[in-house]
């Protein structure tokens, strides 16, 4: 007959108790009585039964420890019904540090060292699911007992042995209340895991006092030939903290890894991680928390109402996995995630489309799209934002040729820009395009080393625009051109090219309200050497406005020429340049 929990509260009930091992089923426990127990029987006497947590604290012999009863407690397991017990873990004290064969023959006497209090067998005799869990379970584990400060009765922690050093470790499934994280400083070799509120920012020590941690998980190693003690910690700090209005943080925990050969000026080698769930702008999240920044990251498991609210337009596209990172300072968020189909972002095929999500605080909840685009065989990053007339996208660019910028805008706009321009390599490019009420626009900025004839040095900031809309494109670029001479003279220059696309040239001007000499007017254009005004009685009109016609080399084979104008009330010069 197997052997019931209401049988086995009857026999505990006059202070003793006794098991046989043909009371139980499985072979593996049966098993157990004549290979570690030495004989059929198992005896209790001073039997407390605790039917709550199916337990039995007294003492019993076990004949492999010698044949004195000493204290022990078996915790009994029960089929899927609750009413059979098929099993049991004995935890027994034991008289030596070093423990007999048939138990695992470690001299534990070394933890004594890590404040270990008395040694202990533990037989584990429940049935195993299969072969394979048979192998891998060892079904007798040596271990000690540490008493802690603020606990009622000893912590048990179970040890091995490799290579002559000592893992001690226990688990707590149900957490292991502690006084205080300051108490942590008390389990075995955690000397100095008390600082671990010091890596925790000032604004949260508030909230680190008031804990009522509930230890998880240790695992330390000890080796006693140097005394390296390294270990984890994991423990709950919290079922909630609310940090800010509108954001909580719960199940709070942190993992704490420590290393005693890192100690410098006391204890070193101490790291936290922080995990927990938090909840921000109506968003769930599990997240881990980086201290001292106090900034969580995470992957939001669902973000189908952020994204209905924010940019319900994206839905149609899905989106792939979203990570989430929230400064818990001030409570702001962003999200990102990648759009499963792209996107055309005002007539613009955008690759690698990646949408961001911010608010929470005090902003509203903005949205963003980030990707890549290929212009001339350059991939260039891609910012696109929302507006009340659809979406707009801006490219920033290092070095870009003019061309690839013109043959691209061909393609996306249906029209190219003025050809003028296109010996040109910008520099410190940024664009955009942009919906409008009748098309789109696309406006860009940008500066240039431009080539002029003769060797002549420009340099411009240049400004191009396309709409588009019911009639033909209108193409624009304009800037300004500054002109250096030989001794470093400067010019500034209001240019604009040509609006035919095809045009090959443009023009710049200076208007001046004083005026200025003619050789000051031509001096960045002429050669340190020599000059066209020497001799010229300075009693000439003062020049009061300059044009520059620039006219681009073309595929016949005709050079570069530019023509100087300078206009004075009575008088007019030209200068032509060319290569």
């Amino acid at each position: 007959m197997p052997l019931s929990v209401e049988e086995i509260t009857e026999r505990a009930r006059n202070g003793s108790l006794r098991l046989r091992s043909e009371e139980f089923t499985d072979p593996a426990v049966r098993g157990a009585f004549s290979t570690y127990l030495g004989s059929s029987e198992l005896n209790f006497s001073e039997a407390e039964f605790t039917a709550e947590s199916m337990t039995v604290r007294g003492r019993c012999a076990v004949p492999a420890l010698g044949p004195e009863p000493y204290p022990a407690v078996a915790e009994f397991l029960t089929d899927t019904s609750g009413r059979s017990v098929v099993g049991f873990v004995l935890v027994v004290d034991a008289p030596k540090w070093q423990l007999p064969d048939p138990f695992p023959a470690y001299d534990l006497s070394p933890l004594q060292a890590l404040g270990a209090q008395s040694p202990v067998a533990v037989l584990d005799a429940t049935p195993r699911a299969d072969k394979e869990a048979e192998q891998e379970r060892a079904s007798v584990v040596a271990g000690a007992r540490w008493e802690l400060p603020g606990l009622d009765e000893p912590v048990l922690f179970l040890a091995s042995v490799q290579e002559g050093a000592f893992t001690v470790s226990a688990r707590f499934p149900d957490g292991l209340t502690l006084p205080s994280l300051r108490h942590m400083a008390d389990l075995p070799g955690c000397t100095g895991a008390g600082a671990v509120t010091d890596h925790f920012p000032a604004e949260w020590q508030g909230l680190l006092a008031s804990a009522l941690p509930a230890l998880r998980e240790v695992t330390v190693s000890y080796a006693p030939g140097d005394g390296r003690v390294t270990g984890e910690l994991e423990v709950d700090l919290a079922q909630e903290w609310p940090l800010l209005a509108g954001v909580t943080l719960s199940q709070v925990r942190a993992r704490i890894a420590l290393d005693s050969a890192a100690r410098q000026n006391g204890w070193g080698g101490l790291s936290v991680e922080l995990s927990a769930h938090l909840s921000v702008g109506g968003l769930e999240c599990a997240v881990t928390v980086d201290l001292p920044a106090l900034t969580a990251h995470g992957e939001l498991a669902d973000g189908s109402g952020l994204f209905e609210q924010a940019a319900p337009d994206l839905g149609k596209n899905g989106l792939g996995r979203l990570s989430f990172l929230c400064d818990l300072r001030e409570g702001t968020f962003v999200v990102a995630g990648e759009l499963l189909s792209p996107l055309d972002i005002a007539g613009v095929r955008i690759e690698e489309q990646t949408v961001l999500v911010s608010g929470g605080g005090e902003r509203e909840l903005e949205v963003t799209l980030a990707g890549t685009l290929v212009v001339g065989g350059t991939r260039v990053g891609v910012k696109a934002t929302r507006s009340t007339r659809g979406w707009g996208l801006t490219v920033e660019a290092d070095r870009i040729a003019f061309r690839a910028i013109s043959a691209w805008t061909e393609q996306a706009m249906g029209s190219a820009l003025p050809a003028s321009l296109a010996e040109l390599t910008l520099q410190e490019l940024c664009f955009e395009v942009v919906p409008t009420p009748s098309g789109r626009l696309f406006a860009a900025a940008g500066s240039a080393e431009f080539p002029l004839p003769a060797g002549l040095r420009a340099r411009a900031h240049l400004t191009t625009r396309i709409s588009t809309g019911d009639g033909p494109s209108d193409v624009e670029a304009t800037g300004s051109l500054l002109l250096s001479g030989p001794e470093s003279s400067l010019m500034e220059l209001d240019l604009v090219a040509d609006k035919d696309p095809d045009a090959t040239s443009w023009t710049a001007t200076w208007a001046a309200q004083e005026g200025i000499t003619l050789a000051e007017a031509l001096a960045p254009l002429l050669p340190a050497t020599g000059s066209p005004t020497a001799g010229l009685p300075n009693l000439l009109p003062a020049v009061e406005k300059i044009s520059l016609r620039y006219t681009a080399p073309t595929a016949a084979g005709a050079a570069a020429s530019l023509v100087l104008t300078t206009d004075a009330r009575q008088a007019r010069a030209v200068l032509v340049v060319t290569d």
